[in-house]
């Protein structure tokens, strides 16, 4: 049995309330959680489309809204990223999931704030006001599916801001300007910039045929963690685009997970 509840609060913002979906599995006491971030583009962000089929693996998940760029620039983004965090760690007793087995998972624009999750931990200048303060906001593990960029500067280089375009304009967008317009608030946001062998493990799954964000740019990334001594796994997957057939990597998430958050049960 799973129980669902839809349309909980958990931040009220300038904007508006922002809300969570919740899956509770009832078979197994206190399951670990994943947290999933619908955001694509940083232009939409719709919690009703998650992907449910990690309670069936007796995950508990949350499917979260966030606030998009017609309605803020960044570094809003992450403030409410990291507010559903600290509510979902603060009510876990409640609802009768793990507090301390929290993961993130997300897809292009969600993959990169999943490891925006990862690597900033408490990063005062990310935390923003979205309650629960005190709380931490520190995840257990990551998934982040072509997900892009994790260092925004790698959006400076002209060549790549051509090549990847559409790209580019999202995070002029997201940022309030062009990246090289804007280097400390990049450097804020960026993944990248906090990598530390603090981090929580990541697993990085990127298509090697994506045209809309760079596979090169993901490969860098999962360097710079391997580098600090986190652990990093990357899976390229050939042939593939932005997006793929999910039978080709259901099993790899069910397993990163299992490993990386039953051990925190």
């Amino acid at each position: 049995m799973i129980s669902s509840l839809n349309d909980i609060p958990y931040s009220q913002t300038p904007q508006r309330a922002l809300r969570l979906d919740l899956r509770i599995p009832r078979a197994e006491k206190r399951p670990p959680l994943i947290l999933f971030i619908p955001m694509g583009g940083m232009r939409v962000c719709e919690k009703e489309g998650a992907p449910w089929w990690p309670t069936e693996h007796g995950f508990a998940m949350a499917s979260i809204e966030c606030r998009v760029r017609s309605e803020v620039t960044a570094p809003a983004s992450i403030h409410d990223c990291k507010a559903a965090v600290r509510w979902l760690r603060a009510n876990a007793d409640e609802y009768g999931f793990n507090g301390n087995a929290i993961g993130a998972w997300g897809r292009s624009a969600g993959g990169l704030l999943a490891s925006l999750l990862a690597t900033s931990g408490e990063v005062a200048a990310l935390e923003g006001e979205g309650g629960h303060a005190g709380v931490s906001s520190k995840i257990q593990a990551a998934c982040d599916e072509c997900g892009a960029p994790h260092d925004f500067s790698y959006f400076a280089r002209p060549e790549i801001k051509l090549r990847f375009a559409p790209v580019a304009e999202n995070l002029r967008l997201y940022l309030g300007g062009a990246v090289e317009e804007k280097p400390d608030l990049a450097r804020l946001v960026s993944p990248s910039t906090y990598v530390s062998r603090d981090c929580p493990p990541v697993l990085l799954i990127h298509g090697d045929a994506d045209d809309i964000v760079p596979v090169e740019e993901t490969i860098e990334f999962h360097r710079a963690l391997q580098k600090a001594g986190v652990d990093a796994s990357l899976r390229i997957l050939p042939g593939a685009g932005h997006s793929w057939d999910e039978a080709l990597t259901r099993d790899e998430v069910i397993s990163f997970f299992n490993r990386t958050l039953r051990r925190n049960t």
